[in-house]
């Protein structure tokens, strides 16, 4: 079967003036669409973001130990006399996640002037420095590096240093590889192996925890507690729960003896050695006690 179509001047005006047709109502819709998107657009930021009565009048913020009304004004640059449909939230989130000590943010309005921020800071598990640091400067102060129980560290706010004082600190040694950094979290592998002597101790002596001074890798097989009295104690990378309660029983014997432990290597599960110094020696001496 042959189709054929014929084409003539004619034909082909009145098919131009058709299209030309359809392109104009096309045009005007789009208009009309325009001019109701600005009219809807000119009506809300006449209702909302020009009502005097969503003018910001508060300033709700949850209880934290990082940030408080004065510092979160600062940090997001608020303008108190905005309008709170002014206020980019999301954005506000992003800058206040941009503060390593704090885990959570969320920000919401509440009408008619009400803006509300719900902020989780994160709770300090040990101070981290590296050894070279401990030499140069104070690593327990303002502004220094805490480290979190999910393993991210974080500058000291000052809310939190009469809590973290008490603290122990975790030392590491120098790594190009695993830096410590502020609000990253830490990938050193010395700090696991010192984190789960940490850990081990706060399960057996969770009242104690002020005690320790420092806990840092003393080489490739043993990690060493220093207790704030000065005694520096050895422990294995594993078995810490033997370790730790024969630890716990020297430390209790010096005391009724009213001796000081100066080292005491807990590694071997017999005879295991200890060098103590009494208040009037002149100088330490070794002892081993079999256990």
């Amino acid at each position: 079967m042959l189709k054929s179509e014929v084409m003539s001047p004619r034909i082909a005006w009145f098919n131009f003036l058709d299209a030309l047709n359809l392109l104009i109502k096309l045009a005007v819709v789009i208009v009309l669409l325009g001019i109701a998107g600005y009219g809807v657009k000119k009506a809300i930021k006449h209702t909302f973001h020009d009502n005097t009565d969503f003018r910001l009048q508060a300033i709700k913020l949850t209880a934290n130990d990082t940030l408080d009304e004065a510092g979160l004004v600062e940090h997001l640059e608020i303008d108190l006399a905005a309008n709170i449909f002014n206020f980019d939230v999301d954005l506000m989130q992003e800058r206040l996640l941009d503060i390593p000590a704090i885990r959570y943010a969320k920000v919401e309005r509440e009408l008619p002037g009400t803006l509300i921020f719900k902020i989780e800071t994160r709770k300090p598990l040990a101070w981290i420095a590296s050894l070279e640091q401990q030499d140069s400067r104070p690593v327990r102060r303002i502004g220094a590096l805490l480290i979190d129980h999910d393993g991210t560290t974080y500058p000291c706010p000052e809310n939190q240093f009469e809590q973290a004082k008490q603290l122990p600190t975790i030392l590491l040694e120098s790594d190009s590889d695993h830096p410590i950094e502020a609000g990253l979290e830490l990938k050193h592998p010395e700090y696991r192996r010192c984190f789960r002597l940490l850990e081990s101790f706060t399960n057996s002596f969770p009242e104690d925890v002020s005690m320790v001074e420092a806990i840092y890798q003393e080489n490739p097989w043993s990690v060493n507690l220093q207790t704030r009295s000065g005694t520096i104690a050895t422990f294995g990378l594993d078995d810490h729960k033997r370790q730790l309660d024969y630890f716990g029983k020297a430390l209790h014997h010096s005391r009724q003896k009213d001796y000081e432990i100066e080292t005491i290597n807990l590694i071997p599960k017999q005879n295991v050695p200890i060098t103590v110094s009494e208040p009037e020696a002149i100088a330490p001496r070794a002892i081993i006690i079999k256990q």
